[in-house]
């Protein structure tokens, strides 16, 4: 299910192209440069401090700490809160706001106003609100009140990063210090179980194993949202090093990265091997951010659904306000480098109804964009759905392979859409998957 944004315009934003020190993230939507405005605010406590504070209970107290942001929802991965750090602690603030990162990007210091707000313990990992609901859950600083609890200060500041072990963060007695903070782990990997899926699952947050180069202790997670612009980006196999916020849920201690560019594995698994399997593409369809969505003939276009085998799928037909329409529509996937590997696989499911044409299932080395009727395809042969049928039913298509095609590295997959004045099928695509083994 989407999230509805709700966009809120005070004014009219001031655009500034900064460079962002260390590990700050920069993106398209810059926020108001307040480059030198500091309010320098009378700091009364340091968020170590904050957080030794009574929890569950209304702080009373005239506490003022700040901090610089170190998370924020750029990315989805995070959703109304946003976290900042001092050299003492971190802390994740909840606020009922959507694109946090236009007022509170990585890198702005702010200050914040504590008293009548409220500290409770989510499982081991603090969280500041203005109270809890009947469940026990935060409850966030509404949006309208923003500006009497968080005050913007200078942007951007260097975002200071702790670098430690796998087995320090594995153990949540030892790691607890570093909850809310920015961390650094060299030496990992992911978990044979993990690398070579999607960062997160199509309907919901996902947890990812990690694992520690020689390292004693094991257990930490990769957790990542189902939301998240990244979710269908696909998990490394090799080693390397990692960012992430730190949290903890129970006895689990979790990483938290604000984007894939936080995960940085270059280098071979931890024992030297090549990983057996990885997957090239794994597609559930959240976005198109993996395909390109091209229009020859007609008005329609191929589109998200919010239905699938699970939710959501892709979805084409030209059928329209009552009316059959000549169409002529092709998504086509990202370039794939079939290297690597002795066998590549190809498959995905289809359902459809109403009849007419049925998909085609294409392939080519020589696509780059534009009309794909310029580039030269081959058809797939695979199980399709049976487009007469009276109901929709999720058919798969069996392994077909693209083995006589290894070695290339723009190979692309395109299922082409078409209809006519007469017959105007729908045709429902899901769980594409290219399988390098």
């Amino acid at each position: 299910m989407k999230k509805i944004a709700l966009l809120f315009f005070t004014g009219i934003l001031a655009i500034a192209s900064l460079g962002i020190q260390s590990c700050v993230k920069k993106g398209t939507d810059e926020p108001e440069s307040q480059t030198n405005v500091d309010p320098k605010l009378t700091v009364t406590h340091t968020i170590a401090q904050l957080l030794a504070l009574p929890k569950s209970t209304k702080i009373t107290g005239d506490v003022v700490i700040s901090g610089v942001v170190v998370m924020d929802d750029r990315s989805g991965n995070y959703y109304k809160k946003f976290v900042i750090q001092d050299e003492t602690g971190g802390i994740e603030i909840n606020l009922d706001q959507n694109n946090i990162y236009n007022d509170y990007p990585v890198g702005r210091k702010v200050y914040l106003k504590c008293k009548d707000l409220m500290i409770i313990e989510n499982n081991g990992t603090p969280q500041l609100g203005t109270g809890t609901d009947d469940r026990g859950s935060i409850v966030s600083i509404p949006f309208v009140m923003a500006d009497e609890y968080i005050i913007k200060a200078n942007y951007p500041n260097e975002v200071k990063v702790d670098t430690l072990t796998y087995d320090e963060l594995a153990n949540t007695t030892t790691g607890s210090k570093y909850v809310n903070r920015l961390v650094l782990i060299k030496d990992v990997e992911f978990g044979d179980n993990a690398f070579g899926l999607p960062f997160a699952d199509a309907n919901t947050t996902t947890n990812r194993d990690l694992k520690g180069c020689g390292a004693s202790g094991s257990g930490i997670v990769v957790r990542t949202s189902n939301y998240s612009r990244f979710r269908g980006a696909i998990i490394p196999s090799g080693s390397g090093f990692i960012y992430g916020i730190y949290t903890v849920y129970g006895s689990t201690p979790q990483l938290i990265v604000r984007d894939q560019d936080d995960v940085i594995f270059k280098a071979e698994r931890c024992d030297g091997t090549v990983p057996t399997f990885a997957y090239l593409l794994f597609d559930q369809f959240t976005d198109f951010g993996n395909w390109s969505n091209v229009n020859v003939t007609g008005a329609e276009y191929w589109k998200i659904a919010t239905f699938g085998n699970p939710r959501p799928c892709a979805v084409m037909t030209g059928y329209t306000s009552g009316s059959n329409n000549e169409n002529e529509d092709w998504l086509i996937s990202k370039p794939l480098n079939l290297t690597g590997f002795d066998r590549f696989t190809l498959t995905f499911e289809t359902a459809a109804r109403y009849g007419g044409n049925d998909l085609e299932c294409l392939v080519s080395t020589d696509y780059s964009d534009g009309n794909p009727n310029a580039a030269t395809w081959a058809p797939l042969s695979g199980t399709l759905a049976d487009v007469n049928g009276s109901s929709f039913v999720w058919t798969p298509s069996g392994d077909i392979d693209l083995s006589a095609l290894k070695g290339n590295t723009n190979v692309r997959i395109a299922f082409k859409y078409t209809s006519t004045t007469s017959q105007a099928p729908t045709w429902e695509l899901d769980n594409v998957k290219v399988k390098g083994e």
